[in-house]
């Protein structure tokens, strides 16, 4: 029993140390929308330099790319777990397009509901959530007022 057990230690240490190999590569990736490291601060970011200028209605045909999404903001949501949900239309449901900040970068935003009633131009990689198209904002240059 014991020899069985001796002959399955290294096929097993090889099947665990790939696992571990392969999870680090994957969390290491960084997303296209997000900021580089302070030692990288002279870099561009992707969501930087967007391929098009777009007007919020065409944003669930640009799902995957980076963009500059424009258009007039109808209101701005904030949860009551913190999120900031940037709204360009009355109802979200309906809406094509919407931005997102998450609670954990709320701070760098001080004052989300300025948006309201404005235009503006939010710059970044389009995601899909919930049937809808979005961009996730982690840093303030990420919108502009026009």
């Amino acid at each position: 029993m014991k020899n069985l057990h001796d002959k399955n230690k290294v096929p097993l240490a090889i099947i665990v140390a790939a696992i571990i190999i392969a999870a680090s590569i994957l969390l290491s990736r960084r997303p296209p929308w997000a900021s580089l490291s302070p030692d990288n601060e002279n870099r561009q970011t992707s969501w930087q330099s967007p391929s098009k200028r777009i007007n919020f209605t065409q944003a669930p045909e640009n799902i995957g790319k980076v963009v500059c999404v424009t258009g007039k903001v109808d209101h701005v949501y904030t949860s009551d777990k913190g999120t900031v949900f940037i709204n360009f239309c009355p109802d979200y449901k309906t809406c094509p397009f919407g931005a997102v900040i998450f609670d954990s970068s709320v701070s760098k935003f001080p004052n989300p509901q300025q948006y309201t009633g404005k235009n503006v131009e939010i710059t970044g990689f389009i995601t899909a959530y919930q049937g809808r198209a979005e961009i996730v904002l982690d840093s303030p240059d990420q919108i502009k007022i026009e």
